[in-house]
């Protein structure tokens, strides 16, 4: 391999290890105005547009044990990589295609699985990390929940026979 291949596969590896995930999109008819628009709604999530060549993405996923890229590569291709919320940037990335009625999702890398795009749609379903984090702590903080509402319960308990006690006397 050539080292100029061999420092493009090296980039493109290094794009790669940066994310969890990896969303394959194909660019066609895309302007250079409209590239920078998709990066500008990109960046506050965190998530980065890059045009890579086809070959050299199947490279650089072979080096990193992703196969089966091939199928899914056909035709221009660039990859959104980077940042934590990856509902959220499926949702831009697609939001931005059916605007400007140009590009698509070809598929995904996810923690090294190959996605194609009939499985893209399920990445937008993912709780967003805001979301995941709420329900993480409403899960851990059930059982203390309950936990003190059953230790409760006996002495208000107690407290509502006392009480009615009371009030039956004061009647009497």
């Amino acid at each position: 391999m050539r080292q100029e291949k061999e420092f493009l596969v090296a980039e493109v590896g290094a794009y790669l290890d940066s994310s969890s995930y990896a969303l394959l999109v194909e660019y066609t008819r895309i302007t250079v105005a409209e590239v920078a628009e998709l990066r500008k709604r990109l960046k506050p999530l965190g998530a980065k547009f890059h045009v890579v060549k086809s070959s050299i993405l199947v490279q650089a996923g072979l080096k990193r044990g992703v196969k089966d890229l091939k199928p899914i590569l056909a035709g221009q291709v660039a990859v959104v990589v980077g940042g934590d919320d990856i509902a959220n940037i499926v949702r831009v990335v697609e939001t931005f295609f059916k605007e400007k009625d140009k590009g698509a999702m070809k598929g995904a890398l996810l923690s090294g699985q190959v996605l194609d795009k009939s499985r893209v749609p399920e990445l937008r379903t993912l709780p967003t990390m805001a979301e995941a984090r709420a329900r993480l702590l409403a899960l851990l903080n059930t059982p203390a929940t309950t936990f003190v509402r059953l230790i409760g319960t006996p002495s208000q308990q107690l407290v509502n026979v006392l009480d009615a006690f009371v009030k039956k006397n004061t009647a009497a």
